[in-house]
């Protein structure tokens, strides 16, 4: 039966996603141990200050208002293209109260990390970060629905929860989704030491659960990267974004016959130049800050379209965290087209 849920690869033309939302919360009262979280931006710990122990909406109003709106005009160029979009469901103040003796604050920003859809599989994710936890209850009306299309539903045992000081060495199993992403029958999943995201556990576990129909490939990443996605995309078949320096064992093997281009880990962290969101094999969405990426990408045949992104990724997520793939309809890559432009001019 054909679900209407079906992932297989990074580059196949979406057609149906869920996108993240920016709710209002509050910022902890201490915010020097966000330091201790080195892919953070300098953009968000520099507002440490002006934003301890504050809401966001009161603390930084223009911040708050400008993420909200470049995370609905994501929503809406996809819908302009075509494809279906789900959004999260606003957490409730029950909801948003779990794990507030670790962190007050309630993301809904970044939907790749709590679900990984993989086939017509829907994975409810483990994420180290406990106030993260959260993040899942404001997707699983989605998951109801996929399941009543016949989408297969499992969950991650949860880790247990740790405090941000002792979170890098957290008993899992941990898995996230900004640390899986599919090649076909190849799946890569970032792990590492001193990270706060994915640890070996999980890599069992999701090897386990995909059995013979994958092969399921562990990326050691530096400690200063959260997710495999910082530092990797895949634009079409036989083209990677990379940040070389993310990997500490040397770009996958999976890559080696594949054109490369390259990024400063610097980038890749402040500015998520890596971290693309591709709409069909060699067409990607890049946050308007990154020309000379663009006109790399160009060079090679990609259609690139830019967006405003500058308020959304200093929480640490770009354009691929930001959204989740439900459905891609695989294709063969075309050529492409030497074209680059802004979205809302290129023609989809």
């Amino acid at each position: 039966m054909d679900t209407g849920v079906s992932v297989t690869r990074e580059w196949d033309r979406l057609s149906e996603v869920v996108v993240g939302r920016a709710p209002d919360f509050t910022f902890p009262a201490d915010l020097s141990q966000l330091e201790t979280l080195s892919f953070l931006p300098a953009a968000l710990l520099d507002r440490g200050p002006s934003l301890a122990g504050r809401r966001w909406s009161e603390a930084a109003p223009e911040w708050f208002a400008r993420c909200q709106e470049q995370l609905d005009a994501l929503a809406a160029f996809l819908r302009g293209r075509g494809i279906t979009v789900h959004r999260p469901r606003p957490l409730s103040p029950a909801e948003r109260r779990i794990h507030e003796e670790f962190a007050p604050v309630s993301l809904q920003h970044f939907v790749r990390d709590p679900m990984i859809v993989i086939g017509d599989t829907v994975i409810e994710a483990s994420l180290r970060m406990p106030h993260r936890a959260k993040e899942r209850y404001g997707l699983r009306p989605l998951f109801r629905e996929l399941v009543a299309r016949g989408a297969r539903h499992v969950v991650v045992p949860p880790g247990c929860p740790a405090p941000l000081p002792e979170i890098a060495t957290a008993e899992g199993p941990f898995l996230e989704g900004g640390d899986v992403m599919l090649f076909g029958e190849d799946v890569l999943v970032g792990v590492g030491e001193g990270r706060f995201a994915t640890d070996e556990a999980g890599v069992d576990w999701l090897r386990e659960l995909l059995g013979d129909r994958h092969r399921v490939h562990p990326v050691p990443l530096h400690p200063r990267v959260l997710h495999l996605d910082d530092g990797l995309a895949a634009p079409r078949e036989g083209l990677a974004i990379v940040a070389r320096e993310q990997f500490t064992e040397g770009i996958p093997r999976l890559l080696a016959d594949w054109d490369l281009i390259e990024v400063s880990l610097d980038d890749a962290l402040e500015l998520l130049a890596a971290n693309v969101l591709v709409l069909e094999p060699g067409v990607v969405v890049l946050d308007s800050r990154l020309p000379r990426l663009a006109e790399a990408l160009t060079a090679h045949g990609v259609t690139v379209h830019t967006l405003d992104y500058d308020a959304v990724t200093p929480f640490g997520g770009g354009f691929r965290c930001s959204h989740h793939p439900v459905r891609r309809e695989r294709r063969d890559s075309p050529v492409g087209q030497n074209v680059r432009g802004t979205a809302g001019i290129l023609p989809p």
